[in-house]
């Protein structure tokens, strides 16, 4: 025990006496991994943001928005055309494409007045749609029932609404289920509520069949979306050129007009983002490793610099009976002490950052909940062990091998 409180003693007595350099020495070592595990946490959050956005629909839906303009001539016909959705739209993609379930169209109901149940009211997003739009959601039933088929072909008046519609309206007093409200002076039976993971505009929104609208509200309305999801089987990135072609001949624009209409592909939107935090985790872990190599360089360097202002010291040590090994386990045991207490210190600063941001409650859309991986961490402290190991062992050798006769010369 005297022995190793002695060698502890040592590395202290070289730190205290040189503590500019090892000050600069244990910075590079803790910078390094301080911003290694930011990187990751940070990354890590972005991750889960983008995730969690997609959490909100089904991962094999398809989107398919109009409203956009023509920019090319076709047919005849100049650029700048307005191409909007209709319904005639929703059964030539029914017809027309094999492999997709769930198709709905998504119509916007255009109103002016409130939405109201006897003496409360407030303005709410209502969307007119089929039953597939619920499965593309991922909504989630809170009460009474989502909307049906028999919904749709008998054009019912019938709502299913959002958690927050449901606490604006009707309180903690009336069960909102089998209560009416009132669209633009229409009754219409609340037949359920849900809860949505897209957040509170979500929670907000109001649902109705889509032919209910055609019968009370417009006849011939503009189609804002039209939704499916693709069956097991089919590819949904096959499906983007067969929507144009069919599109295109029905609204005559060139195929090649993406600014017409715009399609999301959800499924190979996820895939493009997974490939691109693969290449954030990679560039993490090579800048991650640089920094850290050039710690350990400077460890390194700053330890041959040890070794031959200790050069006599290492000969009196030499004569009075040390081995090269104990020289060795010396100037080694520095080494790792710098490095590991550094690195230890830039990893708590760093964990430690991440969860302040947690702390803070720092979200949006594209960044959520940012963590640092405790297996990471493990495998870090690791990584500072062994590369403590590497960085002083070349100069702990060299120390081991001074001649006790040119070390007694040395000034």
């Amino acid at each position: 025990m005297m022995r190793l409180a002695d060698h502890w003693e040592d590395i202290f007595d070289s730190v205290r006496r040189h503590k500019l350099r090892a000050f600069l020495t244990a910075f590079g070592v803790f910078w390094g991994i301080f911003m290694v595990v930011l990187l990751l946490g940070v990354g890590t959050g972005l991750e889960r943001g983008v995730t969690q956005i997609f959490k909100d629909d089904a991962f094999n839906s398809v989107w398919i928005e109009g409203g956009g303009k023509t920019s090319v001539p076709f047919d005849g016909l100049p650029p700048g055309r307005q191409i909007s959705l209709t319904l005639r739209d929703l059964e030539l993609l029914r017809s027309g494409l094999p492999g997709i379930e769930n198709l709905t169209p998504r119509i916007s109901v255009k109103t002016t007045e409130p939405v109201t149940f006897d003496r409360q009211s407030g303005a709410f997003p209502i969307w007119a749609i089929a039953p597939g739009n619920q499965v593309v959601e991922r909504t989630q039933l809170l009460a009474g029932r989502l909307m049906n088929q028999l919904d749709i072909s008998e054009a019912r008046r019938v709502a299913v609404i959002g958690s927050r519609v449901a606490q604006l309206l009707f309180g903690e007093e009336h069960d909102p289920i089998g209560q009416r409200i009132q669209i633009q002076g229409t009754n219409f039976l609340v037949v359920g509520t849900f809860t949505d993971v897209g957040g509170e505009g979500e929670l907000r929104r109001i649902y109705i069949p889509y032919t209910a609208h055609l019968r009370s509200f417009d006849s011939n309305p503009e189609v804002t979306f039209l939704i499916f999801t693709v069956k097991d089987g089919f590819h949904a990135v096959d499906f983007d050129k067969q929507i144009r072609t069919l599109l295109a001949a029905s609204h005559r624009f060139a195929v090649t007009d993406y600014g017409a209409v715009y399609v999301w592909n959800s499924l190979e939107t996820y895939r493009k983002f997974q490939a691109l935090f693969l290449g954030i985790h990679f560039f993490v872990g090579i800048v991650g490793f640089g920094t850290l190599c050039a710690g350990l360089i400077g460890v390194t360097n700053v330890m041959f610099i040890a070794v031959k202002e200790r050069t006599r010291e290492i000969g009196i040590r030499k004569a009075i009976g040390a081995t090269p090994r104990k020289i060795l386990t010396m100037i080694l045991s520095e080494s790792l002490a710098l490095t590991i207490v550094s690195g230890y210190l830039g990893l708590l600063a760093g964990v430690g950052t991440i969860e302040l941001i947690r702390s803070f409650g720092v979200e949006s859309e594209y960044f959520r909940d940012p963590e640092v991986d405790l297996g990471v961490a493990v495998w870090a402290l690791v990584a500072l062990v062994l590369g403590g190991v590497v960085a002083g062992y070349v100069p702990a050798q060299h120390a081991a091998r001074v001649n006790i006769i040119e070390a007694l010369r040395h000034e």
